[in-house]
């Protein structure tokens, strides 16, 4: 009869309380999140858009680039340490998904007591005493208000976030050995176009010198030459000492010493993919920047749920049974050494002292910020995405112009070098003429550069795709 009464009692708890409303939701103000804008400043029509695989790097169809972008994932340590974090929370949400389910746990123990002679009611009582235990205990806490539930799904939104935050630092890892990458061959390029102006310098030095041993020039021609010359001579070991830190650089980024990295000349094309100036806003939901921001948010809108919920009465089922007995030999008499122990536990917070209040102003001033940073995030994201657009629409214009000056450049070294040759032209023009022919071919290069890193910087602002 008292089992009975014990299972209906405790039926009747679960009932009464599970009839109220769970209180661990998504929570936010009236006012809502932020979103992103339907389209981009700098952007055309999205419909015009494309889409590209997630190894974005392969439309660059460099081999090199793409064995260095795996060396990236396999060996940075930053990477690595990111991942590390994502085991930590996925461990996180393991623990906050065992709390849904009873918990059970077996105990045994052995103990000898003795008693004080003047507490024992009578004298022939035992003094010393063994006593042998082995029970199974369970524990079950009723979820009346969500608040198990709300922060299984707290901790899912953090591993989550801690998933985009690998993807993020991937990506940027991965951006910006891509930036470096091709600022490396393009400086090669330079010191390429540097060492050509060097061997033209040389071999008109050779000449002016030649001219003025058979007294048809000048010393001063002669020293304007060896000017150019050297000149030229420190640009070229001034870009030489730039390759070198930027091969150092790229070592670093893929998890290796300086000592023990050393990159393959390369003087194929490089080729920069095109990207759709009409890129859909809605490629910023990939961007894992955001997806962090986001799901940070979302965690923090649980935890005001779990807040409250905290203060709420809260119930346990409990129970205890198993064999215990003053003498081993018995231990497992069956009903005779059998014993249990079960009901619910109601745990009712009646006095708090405005720790509620706080508590929970607390938690809600944590959504507030999360909400901010979402939101700065977002701008930040935008601002990226059409800063990039306008690079790369620009750069491409520059390019256009400046490839127009490089033809003229060109053409006028050429016209400068046959007037000198047929004695129409002083040294002095062609010396002006070579030097802005190379200053006019080093920034055509350099804009060439900054088309790549544009590229780049676009594709991670994007979020790896498009």
């Amino acid at each position: 009869m008292k089992h009975v009464q014990l299972c209906f009692l405790t039926f009747t708890f679960v009932t009464l309380f599970s009839s109220c409303k769970t209180v661990v939701e998504k929570w936010s103000p009236a006012g809502g999140t932020p979103s992103a804008p339907t389209n981009f400043k700098n952007g055309g029509d999205k419909k015009t858009a494309s889409k590209s695989s997630g190894k974005w790097w392969k439309h660059f169809s460099d081999p090199i680039l793409n064995d260095l972008m795996d060396r990236v994932e396999t060996s940075n340590p930053d990477v690595g340490a990111a991942l590390a974090r994502v085991d930590q929370a996925n461990a996180f949400l393991g623990l906050a998904g065992a709390q849904r389910f009873p918990s059970i746990t077996g105990s045994g123990n052995y103990s000898t007591d003795r008693d004080s002679p003047n507490t024992l009611r009578f004298p022939l009582d035992a003094v010393e005493f063994d006593r042998y235990r082995v029970a199974v205990n369970a524990s079950w806490e009723v979820d009346l208000w969500g608040r198990v539930r709300g922060a299984y799904q707290r901790e899912k939104y953090n591993a989550e976030a801690a998933e985009s935050d690998y993807q993020n630092i991937l990506l940027s890892l991965r951006a910006s050995l891509a930036r470096q990458y091709f600022a490396l061959r393009y400086a090669e390029r330079d010191a390429a176009i540097l060492q050509d102006a060097v061997d033209v310098r040389a071999e008109a030095f050779r000449l002016q010198n030649s001219l003025a041993e058979r007294g048809a020039g000048t010393s001063v021609d002669v020293a304007r030459a060896q000017t150019e010359l050297d000149s030229t001579r420190v640009e070229l070991q001034g870009l030489q000492r730039t390759v070198g830190k930027l091969e150092n650089s790229i070592a670093t980024l893929t998890g290796s010493a300086p000592s023990e990295f050393s990159l393959s000349k390369k003087s194929k094309t490089i080729r920069i993919p095109a990207i759709p100036a009409g890129v859909p806003s809605e490629l910023l939901e990939r961007r894992p920047d955001l997806l962090v921001a986001e799901n940070a948010l979302l965690a923090a809108s649980r935890d005001v749920g779990i807040t409250k919920a905290n203060f709420l009465p809260r119930i346990t089922l409990n129970g205890t049974g198993g064999q215990a007995s003053l003498r081993a030999s018995n231990l497992f008499a069956g009903k005779q050494s059998f014993f249990y122990s079960l009901g619910p536990q109601l745990d009712v917070p009646l006095f708090q002292g405005g720790n509620k209040k706080s508590t929970v102003a607390q938690s809600v001033a944590k959504w507030d910020e999360a909400a901010e940073k979402y939101r700065s995030a977002l701008l930040t994201a935008v601002q990226e995405v059409d800063d990039s657009l306008l690079d790369v629409k620009v750069l491409k214009q520059q390019a256009t112009t400046q490839q127009r000056a490089l033809d003229s450049a060109a053409k006028a070294t050429s016209l400068a070098t046959k007037r000198f040759d047929q004695g129409a032209a002083s040294y002095f023009e062609v010396v002006d003429a070579q030097r802005t022919e190379l200053d006019v071919r080093r920034s055509a290069n350099a804009l060439a550069s900054e088309q790549a890193a544009a590229t780049v910087q676009l594709i991670q602002a994007l979020g790896g795709e498009w």
